[in-house]
């Protein structure tokens, strides 16, 4: 008897109408526009503490630069007491007057400071008693005479004057620091020396006449000199004398033992 009342009940109760597909497409409309609404307001609530913490971080900071205003109002100069001061002037006073920044200078890379220091280098006279700084500089590549070339501390070695006498100034800062003289395995090259080294060494030598070897600007300085502590030291002190390592001996050709003298009448 229960189960045939359920029965009956459960035939009395009425089905939920079929929506039609209008009907569902108006209803998903209302809920994307609800979610839409959500995150607009979430996406503001962002904006505002961005803004704030940007304020915080930045603006305020940058305020902070201007030169410190006087805690009373009638200590503002403008202001009368008694007076209301505009919020201008009562913020900033008589006008903003920024602090003063000093900002470093920009710096050289090796090859700039050489060419800077080249012409004006700090040289002691008596390093090369026998150089004489004034010399001819009409010359031929690999041909150059012996007045027109000064004579190293190593026997046999030659450098042009100013750049004989450059490298001796390098090498007394050098000796200060290891104790010894900056050894130097090839300087001044004549045209037939060059040869002779472009047959031994193929396309690592330069063409002969246009070795700055053979203008007296190069030297060569042994690879125990050339690696380590003491490619460091010369690295970071050598630009001060006009001396460099090429950026192609640091590239296409590995050389850190090869140094050339910058001079504005060899380049």
């Amino acid at each position: 008897m229960v189960s045939m009342r359920g029965a009956l009940h459960a035939q009395r109760q009425p089905h939920p109408p079929r929506r039609s597909r209008r009907e569902r497409r108006i209803e998903h409309t209302q809920q994307l526009q609800v979610r839409t609404t959500r995150r607009r307001r979430q996406v503001a609530t962002r904006g505002g503490v961005i803004l704030g913490f940007l304020a915080a971080m930045v603006v305020y900071p940058v305020m902070g630069t201007i030169a410190p205003y006087a805690n009373a109002a009638e200590a503002i100069p403008g202001v009368v007491k008694g007076e209301a001061p505009t919020t201008a002037t009562a913020i900033l006073g008589a006008g903003p007057q920024f602090a003063s920044s000093d900002l470093p200078l920009p710096t050289v890379d090796d090859s700039s400071a050489a060419i800077l220091t080249a012409n004006d280098v700090p040289v002691v006279s008596n390093l090369l008693p026998d150089c004489d700084p004034d010399f001819d500089p009409n010359m031929v590549n690999g041909q150059l005479r012996s007045d027109q070339l000064c004579q190293l501390w190593v026997s046999g070695e030659y450098m042009r004057p100013d750049a004989a006498m450059a490298l001796a100034a390098l090498n007394e800062q050098f000796k200060t620091e290891f104790g010894t003289d900056i050894c130097i395995a090839s300087s001044y090259r004549s045209l037939s020396q060059q040869y002779s080294t472009k047959a031994t060494r193929g396309y690592l030598a330069a063409t002969p006449g246009t070795s700055m070897h053979g203008l007296g600007l190069a030297v060569d300085f042994c690879r125990t000199h050339a690696s380590g502590v003491y490619y460091a030291w010369l690295s970071r002190n050598a630009g001060t004398y006009g001396f460099w390592n090429p950026d192609w001996a640091k590239t296409t050709k590995y050389e850190p033992w090869h140094w050339e003298y910058m001079t504005y009448d060899a380049y």
